[in-house]
């Protein structure tokens, strides 16, 4: 699962991504913002520095086939943002959709940065009533 890097093609976004875990906390500079991916990607390395176990596995389809890795979950802190999310233990550190979502942000690939959104409530039950 190795993700090749493309340094200044368009819509290319890089962040600075801090991983906390029970042993501490590292940060990790020029992190890939893959919208393509739906999970974060933390190095196995830097897990098991990081105090982060696997908690479970899971299948996921590559080109040429599946693969079984390891999945946990972990507190990732991307431009002041933190939230326990679900990452997998890979080789390469990316931050994916589920990260970008549960933080409120958003690509904007002119501007090669993130950008702060707001989440988005559907329901089909009868909006709250707000007092007068």
């Amino acid at each position: 699962m190795c993700l090749l890097s493309m340094r200044g093609k368009v819509g290319e976004v890089f962040v600075t991504m801090k991983v906390h875990g029970p042993s501490g906390s590292e940060e990790i500079q020029h992190v890939l913002v893959d919208t393509g991916a739906i999970h974060s990607v933390i190095e196995q390395t830097l897990a098991e520095r990081l105090g982060i176990r696997p908690e479970a596995r899971g299948l996921f389809n590559i080109v040429g086939g599946e693969i079984e890795l390891p999945l946990a979950t972990a507190v990732l802190e991307v431009e002041g943002r933190s939230f326990r999310v679900p990452v997998i233990l890979g080789d390469q550190n990316l931050v994916g959709c589920t990260t970008l979502e549960t933080l409120s942000f958003a690509v904007d690939p002119t501007i090669h940065r993130l950008v702060p959104k707001h989440g988005h409530l559907f329901s089909v039950a009868e909006p709250p009533m707000v007092p007068a």
